[in-house]
């Protein structure tokens, strides 16, 4: 039994999990636009080509967040959606303990080696002038690593914890601190490129993201005791499909700044910054939704929620598309105004900078699709092809056709790779899943990558969403005969139909009051003899079993809450988890 339409849960984790994420993004982008706009006017033209070759240091910091972030959130968002909270608990304190100590190893081999990486970015031979201002960037950047990874790895765990209004203030004080660093580090101290990029920002966001855990009854607890080091491998593991994806974003900058040098010179780097710094924003609803996707895909897969994650995939493709569609028309639309912004003394790098513009707007409905879909396939633990699909995408496409396009149209053939490469990752992508042998999924079904066996019969489990409290009786008789008719004794299939009955229709009552439009999302599964129920709502936070311990009992009204009391009562085990603001409870019958 399967309710085909997307329910507003599905619909509301989505966009709160990508505004949120899009904003840490967009902060992170604001910061370097911010040091784009200030090098360009208050520095000039070689300082922006210097924070231009320089933007490879995101993607290698990037790596280390990137797989500890992409690890953690993944496993620990498994580990909750299947109620194992210790488990979660564990590679939380894990992947922060890594985090840390890997980002100062970053931090002091970067600092020391800050010219040597310079040069390797592009500051030598024609470039040498631009040596010393990239060193002094490079420095102001390596200082602010720890800060940079911690964030990156904090984010979606506090998220998942609930916490998303905590960690929309933890980017936009990324924003203000930021531009008040540039003013006093520039400005008034007159430190240059360095005061640029000296990242206080990131610290003060992470002190933020870190009041978050100073409750007890948060879902995450940092464990210095007890730490599984066994761990290590399997986090690496795990994100390693997004490290080989930052590894290839540090990478391709180098080899295309190469390229674009070889055609077009410094105008053409010039360009190039422009574009880069304005990418760094209009991608920003790109990384929310990829976060969004691992977010989601990580909670249904250690549900086994097939139908949540169809559900979830249908919710990214209508954002990916529709969203990024606007945003290309808008970019296209001011392209000019743009690469006047970045470049106002430089007619003939304004003129390049407006076509790379263009050309990169048309690549971002596809780079959204590519880019979730790598995140998708991450989550759902099949890294063979997230390897291909992220190290497609970001590397080996994009050079390869801003190499043969650039040698056969010239700079105009390397802005136009970034949009033809794009459609050609997207197109490998759809063909590999229509030729695949590994599945018993028909039709597009096949898109989802469903490992062998991963999915039930749609007869043996109920999925369905209630939106009114008149639901609720048919609902819970439909779980009755569905408990009876898989051999379930008559006993625990009524409790599991009351259990049901009670709580649905207590969420409906109490949380729909408010007015707002609310639903809650019913999953009923037989596992190990066991019968699993799980209710979903996005109404405020409320869990039962903090709230019978803190209920007295009154003598005269001996029936108050019955209804819950008698669920933990005859109930095997209830836990109750608040994930993305949504309260999420599993009763084992």
């Amino acid at each position: 039994m399967e309710k085909a339409h997307t329910s507003s849960v599905i619909y509301k984790q989505f966009f709160g999990a990508m505004i949120v994420m899009t904003m840490m993004e967009l902060a992170h982008a604001a910061a370097t636009l911010v040091d784009g706009a200030m090098a360009g006017r208050l520095l000039g033209a070689a300082e922006l080509a210097a924070l231009g070759i320089c933007t490879p240091y995101y993607s290698i910091a990037a790596v280390i967040s990137g797989v500890l972030m992409t690890s953690c959130q993944t496993m620990c968002a498994r580990s909750v959606g299947s109620g194992r909270l210790d488990e979660a608990d564990r590679v939380f304190s894990l992947g922060c303990t890594l985090g840390m100590v890997l980002s100062c190893v970053l931090t002091a081999a970067g600092i020391i080696l800050a010219g040597p990486f310079a040069r390797l970015l592009g500051a030598r031979g024609a470039s040498a002038e631009l040596l010393p201002y990239a060193r002094a960037y490079l420095i102001g950047l390596f200082s602010g690593t720890p800060g940079f990874i911690m964030v990156a790895i904090l984010s979606p765990i506090v998220q998942l914890d609930g916490g998303a209004k905590r960690t929309t203030v933890a980017s936009l004080t990324i924003t203000v601190v930021d531009i008040i660093g540039d003013v006093l580090f520039m400005v008034v101290m007159k430190m240059g490129l360095l005061g640029l990029g000296t990242a206080v920002s990131n610290y003060t966001a992470l002190a933020v993201l870190l009041t978050h855990f100073r409750k007890k009854d948060r879902l995450f607890h940092f464990r210095a005791k007890g730490m599984n080091w066994r761990l290590t491998p399997k986090i690496v593991a795990g994100g390693l499909p997004s490290g080989a994806t930052q590894i290839c974003r540090a990478v391709g900058p180098i080899l295309i700044n190469s390229i674009v040098l070889s055609v077009a010179a410094t105008a053409g780097l010039s360009a190039l910054s422009a574009q880069s710094n304005v990418k760094l924003v209009v991608r920003s609803p790109i990384v929310g939704m990829a976060g969004a996707v691992m977010l989601m895909t990580g909670v249904y897969a250690g549900e086994k929620d097939v139908n949540g994650l169809k559900q979830t995939v249908r919710v990214t493709l209508w954002y990916a598309v529709g969203l990024m569609s606007v945003i290309a028309g808008a970019v296209i639309l001011f392209a000019p105004a743009l690469a006047a912004f970045y470049l106002p003394d430089s007619p003939e790098a304004k003129k390049m900078a407006a076509s790379a513009l263009r050309w990169f707007a048309l690549s971002l409905p596809p780079m959204a699709v590519n880019m979730c879909v790598g995140n998708y396939l991450t989550a759902l633990g099949d890294r063979r092809r997230a390897y291909i699909i992220n190290i497609g995408n970001e590397l080996i496409s994009l050079v390869a056709c801003v190499a043969v396009l650039g040698k056969l149209f010239g700079i105009n053939g390397v802005w136009a790779a970034y949009c033809i490469s794009q459609l050609l990752t997207l197109a490998v992508f759809l063909l590999c899943g229509a030729l695949r042998r590994d599945t018993d999924a028909k039709g597009a079904e096949k898109l989802l990558f469903l490992p062998r066996g991963f999915s039930l019969p749609e007869s043996d489990y109920i999925s369905v969403s209630v939106t009114g409290l008149e639901q609720v009786i048919g609902i819970s008789e439909a779980i009755n005969a569905f408990c009876t008719g898989h051999g379930v004794d008559r006993r625990r299939s009524y409790l599991a139909a009351l259990c049901v009955e009670e709580m649905a229709g207590n969420t409906v009552t109490y949380g729909f009051a408010d007015g707002k439009r609310h639903s809650v999302d019913i999953r009923v599964v037989l596992r190990d003899g066991d019968v699993l129920l799980r209710l979903r709502d996005d109404c405020a936070k409320f869990d039962l079993k903090e709230k019978v311990r803190s209920w007295t009992l009154d003598p005269e009204r001996p029936e108050e809450n019955v209804g819950i009391r008698m669920v933990l009562a005859l109930s095997k085990d209830v836990t109750y988890t608040n994930t993305m603001d949504m309260n999420n409870l599993l009763i084992t019958i």
